[in-house]
C-alpha cells in the first residue's frame, strides 16, 4: 500500500489563517499575508503582497522604523521580539492598541530568511492566554517555513548550476573560442584562448584580423574548409608561429586542436568552434627525452664493461669480510642481551610506580570527567561536599561547594527532588526519576528556564555502615523530551493533514503491519481499526488481485524500494472500485526504515475510460488508415504497438514483422544503428524525436522519410510513449543532394581559383551560375514545404468530412462516446493547426525577403493587434498597460512585427492564470548599447525555465495542454526576430507570469 507524496499549497494555507499574520523579507517587503491581517488592514492580500511594511496598516510606519533593531536582535538571539503600539485612527475606522511579535525564521545554515509578524489587539483587561488555534497555526507556519526553505534551496541550486556551467567553460584548462559567419568572427573567447595572444582584443574581430601572423600557415584555409563542408578537423602537435607577447617577433608553438562546425536550429552551418591545447612543452620535453635516451644508451654500454671488471674485484673483497662480520655479530648479540635485561628491570619498576599513580587518579578522573552531572551531599542538611564540572555548569556563576542545598539552590526548596533526597537519607533506598522538570534561574535575573533530567539518588555510607550523605547522578534530557513533544505535535498535524486530503492514507511499521488509517479510509471501507490493523486490510482486497498485492508488498518490504500497484478495494456498500496504491519508506539519519506511508487513489473512472478507449480502437484504426502519412504509436519501453495501413502498403511487412522493433529491419543499413541510438535517447529522456533516414519499400528500393514523434503523457504527467508520423521526403532529399553537389563543386572552384589566377574569370562565371542554381533549389525547397502543407490540407478536410458524416449517421450507445468524439475532433484540430503552422513558416521565410523595413509606431501597431483580438480580450476580461515613451517608433517590417505581437499577446490570454484576471504590460525600453527592446509581460501560468528553457522556441513544442495549440507560435516569433538580426530573452516563474524581451537590431 502507498502514499502519494505532494507538497501542500502553503500559500493558500497561509492566506486562509484567521489570525493576523504577515511574512516579511529582512528588508521589510511583504511576502505573504493572512486573511485575518487583510481584514485588519482593510485591503485584499494581493494588494499587500510585494508592498512595504510601512504601508501595510496604520502603525506600519512605526513598526518599520524599529525593523533594523529587531533584525539585529533576531540574528543575535534567535528569539521572537515583541512591540506594543498605541491606538490609531484612520479615515475609515479606529484601530485599538496593538501588540506585534516578530518571529525570526532561519535556514539550515542559520541565515535569517524571513520574519513572521503576528498582530494582536491589546484589550483593557489583563492579558489572556493564546487561543486554542495557536498550536495549529504554529504548525502551519513551520510547514510554510520548510516549504519556503525548500523553494529557496531549489532556486539557489538552479542558479548555482547555471553559474557552474559558465564557470566550467571559462575555467576549462584549454583554449576555447567560438567563431561565427564565413569571416570567422570571434563571438566567444575563454581566458585560456585569450592567453594565446596576450592582451590583444579578439571579440568582434575576424579570425584573420585578430591573429594576422597565421597568414600562410594553412589555418585560415582549414577554417574555411570546416565551414564549407561541416567536417570536423583534428590537428595534432601542429606548429604555429605566433606573436604571443605582441612584440613583433614570431615564435614556434605546438598545438593539439579541433575545428568543429556549429549549426543553427535548421541544421545550417553558422560558425566554427575551436578547442585547443598548447602542447609545446610536451613536444620539447619529448624531443629532449629522445636525445637523452640516445646519450644514455651510449653511456650504458660503456658502464657495462666497467661493471664486469668491478664484479671480479668485489668477489675477493666479500670473501675477506665474511669472517670479520661473523665475529662482530656475536659481540653485538651479547651486548644487546645485557642491555635488554637492564632495560626490562627499569621498566618493571617504572610500571609499578605508574600503576599506583593511575589507581589514585582513576577515581578522580571518573568523577570529574564523567559525562553526567554528579554531586555528593553531606549530612542531613545536604551540604555540597563534591561537585563535578558538568553539575556546576547547570548553575553557572553560583558557589555550591560547602553550602547547603536549600541555600545554594533556593528554587528547589519545594521541589520533588528535595523530598526524595530526605527519603533516601532516612531509608537508604535508592530513588530514580525519569524526565523530571526543573525551573532553573540565572543569576542575571532572566526568566526561569525549564529543563528535564533523569537522575539517581543513592545513599553514601561511612566506615560504620551509617548513612552520612547522598550521591546524585543526573543526565539532562531536555532535548529528548522536547523532541518527543514535537513528535506528538507532528503526529497530530499529520492526522489533521491526512484527514483533509481526498485519498485513503495509511501508515505501517517497517515490517508491514498497518498502524494508522485516515478518516477517508474508514468512511470508504466501513471497517474499524480493530478489523484492519496489522494485515487485516488484506480482507478488503479483491480475491483476484490479492496474490499479486501480497507478493509485491512483500518485495517492497524486503528491498526498501517504493511500492506501487493497481488493485480493487471493497467499499462499505460491498462494491469494488479500482485504486492506485503507492507507498514510500521513511528513513532515519542512519538510513534505517522507521515507517511506511501510503495512499490509495481512486482511479475507477480512469479505468473505465481506458476500457472505453480500448473498445474504440477500431474507430481509431479506420481513421488513421485514411491519413496519407504513416502514423505510429509506442509504449513507454519503446516497443512499437501500432502502425497504420500506409506502413504496410509501403513496406510489405506484416504486423508480426513490423511491431515491437521489427520496423528497424527495413531501415537502410547505413542509418540503422544511428536511428536506434537516437530513438532510444529520445525515449529515455522523453523528448521529441526527429530523424531523417531511408526505408526499403516492398519493391526493394529505398526512399527518404522524415520521422517525427512527440512524447505523450497522461493527466498525472506519467510518460506513455510516443505518437509520431513518417512523411515521405524523397524528392526534397534529392534536391538537398543536388544542393550538396553544387556546394562541393563551389568548393572545388574556389580551390582552383587559388591555384590558377589565370582562370579566375571563367571560375567567377561558373560561380555565378552555381549561385543561381542554388537560389532556384532553395525556392524549390520552399515550394515543396508549402505544397506539402497545402496538399495535406485536403486529406485532413476529407477525414473531417468522413467523421462529420459518421457523427450524423451513426448512433453511439456508449456513455463515453461523446468524450471520445471530442478527443478525435481535438486531434483533427491539432493536425490542422500543425499544417497551418508549416504553411506559416514558409510564408514568413518568403515575406522576410519581400517586406521592406519601415518606421513602425508601436502604440498604433499594438492598438491594431488588440482590436483584432477584441473577442478574446472581452472573454478573458483582460487588462492591458501600454507605455512606449522610451522607444515610440522602431524600424522593422510592419507585418512581421505585427505577427510577433499577435502571437505573444494571444499566448498571454490563452495561458492566463485561472485565479486572476489577465494583466498584460506592453512597453519599450533601451538596452545599455541603445538597442531598442520591446517588452511583453503577463501574470499568467508561467514556465519552468530550468526544465523547458532549452526547448522554448522549438517547433511543435508545447508546455500547457489545457488549451488547443500547434506549438508553432513561439517558433515563428523567434524565427522572425532572429532573421531580422535580433534575439529574445525570457524570464518566467511558475504561477507568477512570463516576460519576453525582444531585442530589435538597429538599422540605418
Amino acid at each position: 500500500m502507498s502514499i502519494v507524496s505532494s507538497s501542500p499549497d502553503y500559500q493558500h494555507i497561509f492566506r486562509s489563517l484567521p489570525g493576523n499574520y504577515l511574512l516579511l523579507n529582512p528588508d521589510g517587503t511583504v511576502v505573504e499575508c493572512s486573511a485575518g491581517f487583510a481584514a485588519v488592514a482593510g485591503r485584499p492580500p494581493e494588494a499587500l503582497v510585494g508592498g512595504s511594511l510601512a504601508d501595510a496598516w496604520p502603525n506600519g510606519a512605526h513598526a518599520a522604523e524599529r525593523l533594523p533593531e529587531l533584525l539585529e536582535l533576531a540574528r543575535s538571539t534567535g528569539q521572537p521580539q515583541t512591540l506594543s503600539f498605541p491606538a490609531a485612527q484612520t479615515t475609515s475606522r479606529p484601530f485599538p492598541q496593538q501588540r506585534i511579535t516578530y518571529g525570526p525564521l532561519f535556514d539550515a545554515q542559520g541565515q535569517l530568511l524571513y520574519l513572521l509578524l503576528s498582530l494582536e489587539p491589546v484589550a483593557a483587561s489583563p492579558a489572556v492566554a493564546p487561543s486554542d488555534n495557536a498550536a495549529s497555526v504554529l504548525a502551519l507556519q513551520q510547514q510554510l517555513d520548510t516549504t519556503n526553505l525548500t523553494l529557496q534551496q531549489a532556486l539557489a541550486d538552479a542558479d548555482a548550476q547555471r553559474k557552474r556551467l559558465y564557470s566550467l567553460f571559462m575555467q576549462a584548462p584549454a583554449a576555447i573560442a567560438s567563431l561565427t559567419g564565413p569571416n570567422h568572427v570571434f563571438e566567444l573567447v575563454n581566458p585560456g584562448y585569450q592567453q594565446l595572444v596576450g592582451k590583444r582584443p579578439l571579440l568582434g574581430k575576424a579570425f584573420q584580423e585578430g591573429i594576422p601572423e597565421l597568414q600562410g600557415q594553412n589555418f585560415f584555409e582549414l577554417l574555411d574548409a570546416v565551414y564549407r563542408t561541416g567536417e570536423t578537423y583534428y590537428g595534432r602537435e601542429v606548429v604555429a608561429f605566433m606573436d604571443r607577447e605582441n612584440t613583433g617577433r614570431l615564435s614556434p608553438y605546438h598545438f593539439n586542436f579541433i575545428y568543429q562546425a556549429t549549426r543553427n536550429a535548421t541544421g545550417q552551418i553558422e560558425g566554427v568552434l575551436i578547442f585547443a591545447y598548447d602542447v609545446t612543452e610536451q613536444v620539447l620535453v619529448r624531443q629532449q627525452l629522445e636525445q637523452s635516451e640516445l646519450e644514455l644508451q651510449t653511456a650504458n654500454e660503456e658502464l657495462a664493461t666497467t661493471n664486469e671488471e668491478l664484479h671480479a674485484s668485489n668477489e675477493e673483497f666479500l670473501s675477506s669480510n665474511a669472517e670479520l662480520f661473523s665475529t662482530q655479530q656475536q659481540l653485538r648479540v651479547l651486548n644487546q642481551e645485557l642491555e635488554s635485561r637492564v632495560k626490562q628491570r627499569t621498566q618493571e619498576l617504572e610500571l609499578a610506580r605508574q600503576e599506583a599513580e593511575r589507581q589514585r587518579a582513576r577515581l578522580e578522573r571518573f568523577f570529574m570527567q564523567a559525562p553526567a552531572a554528579i554531586c555528593v551531599l553531606e549530612g542531613p542538611d545536604f551540604v555540597f561536599d563534591l561537585v563535578n564540572p558538568i553539575y556546576q555548569q547547570l548553575f553557572p556563576n553560583r558557589r555550591l561547594l560547602g553550602r547547603q542545598l536549600k541555600v545554594a539552590l533556593p528554587e528547589l526548596a519545594n521541589h520533588t527532588a528535595l523530598r526524595t533526597l530526605r527519603q533516601v537519607y532516612e531509608t537508604g533506598v535508592t530513588h530514580e526519576e525519569k524526565a523530571l522538570p526543573f525551573s532553573v534561574f540565572s543569576p542575571e535575573g532572566d526568566p526561569p528556564k525549564t529543563v528535564y533530567f533523569n537522575y539517581i539518588q543513592q545513599a553514601r555510607y561511612n566506615a560504620e555502615g551509617q548513612i552520612d550523605g547522598i550521591l546524585v547522578f543526573a543526565y539532562e534530557v531536555t532535548e529528548q523530551v522536547q523532541a518527543r513533544q514535537q513528535e506528538a505535535q507532528s503526529a497530530r498535524a499529520l492526522e489533521t493533514l491526512t484527514n483533509a486530503i481526498p485519498h485513503l492514507v495509511w501508515a505501517s511499521s517497517p515490517t508491514g503491519e498497518t498502524e494508522y488509517y485516515n478518516q477517508q479510509w474508514y468512511d470508504y471501507t466501513g471497517a474499524t481499526f480493530e478489523e484492519v490493523q496489522g494485515n487485516g486490510w488484506q480482507q478488503l482486497i479483491h480475491p483476484d488481485d490479492l496474490p499479486a498485492v501480497q507478493e509485491q508488498w512483500a518485495a517492497a518490504l524486503l528491498s526498501g524500494k517504493p511500492y506501487q500497484i493497481e488493485t480493487r478495494l471493497r467499499s462499505a456498500a460491498g462494491t469494488y472500485r479500482w485504486f492506485l496504491v503507492r507507498a514510500s519508506p521513511s528513513r532515519n539519519d542512519q538510513g534505517v526504515i522507521t515507517k511506511w506511508y501510503g495512499a490509495d487513489t481512486d482511479i475507477h473512472d480512469q479505468k473505465r475510460l481506458e476500457q472505453a478507449l480500448l473498445e474504440s480502437e477500431q474507430y481509431f484504426r479506420i481513421m488513421t488508415d485514411r491519413v496519407p502519412v504513416v502514423v505510429w504509436v509506442t509504449a513507454p519501453d519503446g516497443r512499437c504497438t501500432y502502425l497504420n495501413e500506409q506502413w504496410y502498403k509501403y513496406s510489405g511487412q506484416t504486423e508480426a514483422q513490423a511491431l515491437d522493433f521489427g520496423w528497424l529491419d527495413i531501415v537502410h543499413p547505413d542509418e540503422a544503428a544511428l536511428v536506434r541510438t537516437v530513438f532510444w535517447d529520445a525515449n529515455t529522456r522523453q523528448v521529441p524525436f526527429n530523424f531523417v533516414y531511408r526505408l526499403k519499400g516492398k519493391d526493394g528500393t529505398y526512399r527518404w522519410f522524415a520521422d517525427m514523434g512527440q512524447p505523450k503523457f497522461n493527466s498525472d504527467g506519467e510518460y506513455e510513449g510516443f505518437v509520431g508520423a513518417v512523411v515521405d521526403i524523397h524528392e526534397r532529399k534529392m534536391a538537398e543532394h543536388a544542393l550538396r553537389l553544387a556546394s562541393q563543386k563551389l568548393a572545388t572552384t574556389n580551390k582552383d581559383l587559388r591555384l590558377a589566377n589565370r582562370q579566375s574569370e571563367l571560375a567567377n562565371e561558373e560561380l555565378a551560375l552555381t549561385n543561381e542554381r542554388l537560389t532556384r533549389i532553395n525556392q524549390d525547397l520552399d515550394n515543396f514545404v508549402y505544397t506539402a502543407s497545402h496538399d495535406l490540407r485536403q486529406p485532413v478536410n476529407n477525414l473531417a468530412g468522413v467523421f462529420e458524416e459518421l457523427k450524423r449517421s451513426a448512433t453511439f450507445h456508449d456513455p463515453e462516446a461523446e468524450q471520445l468524439v471530442q478527443m478525435f475532433e481535438g486531434a483533427l484540430s491539432q493536425v490542422h493547426s500543425t499544417i497551418q503552422g508549416l504553411a506559416e513558416v514558409v510564408h514568413v521565410e518568403r515575406r522576410n525577403d519581400q517586406v521592406p523595413l519601415e518606421p513602425v509606431a508601436l502604440l498604433q501597431l499594438t492598438h491594431g493587434v488588440l482590436q483584432s483580438m477584441q473577442s478574446q480580450v472581452a472573454a478573458a476580461q483582460a487588462e492591458f498597460e501600454l507605455n512606449f515613451d522610451a522607444v515610440p517608433t522602431v524600424r522593422f517590417a510592419r507585418l512581421n512585427l505585427q505577427s510577433v505581437l499577435y502571437n505573444l499577446l494571444s499566448n498571454a490570454l490563452k495561458y492566463a492564470h485561472p485565479d486572476r484576471k489577465p494583466f498584460v504590460r506592453v512597453s519599450s525600453e533601451l538596452a545599455e548599447d541603445d538597442t531598442p527592446v520591446l517588452v511583453v509581460q503577463d501574470n499568467g501560468l508561467g514556465l519552468d525555465m530550468a526544465s523547458y528553457g532549452d526547448d522554448l522556441f522549438k517547433m511543435f513544442r508545447r508546455f500547457h495542454d489545457h488549451v488547443a495549440g500547434s506549438g508553432m507560435g513561439l517558433y515563428l516569433v523567434n524565427r522572425i526576430v532572429q532573421q531580422a538580426g535580433g534575439h529574445i530573452e525570457v524570464d518566467s516563474t511558475v504561477g507568477v507570469g512570463t516576460t519576453f524581451r525582444i531585442y530589435l537590431k538597429v538599422t540605418e
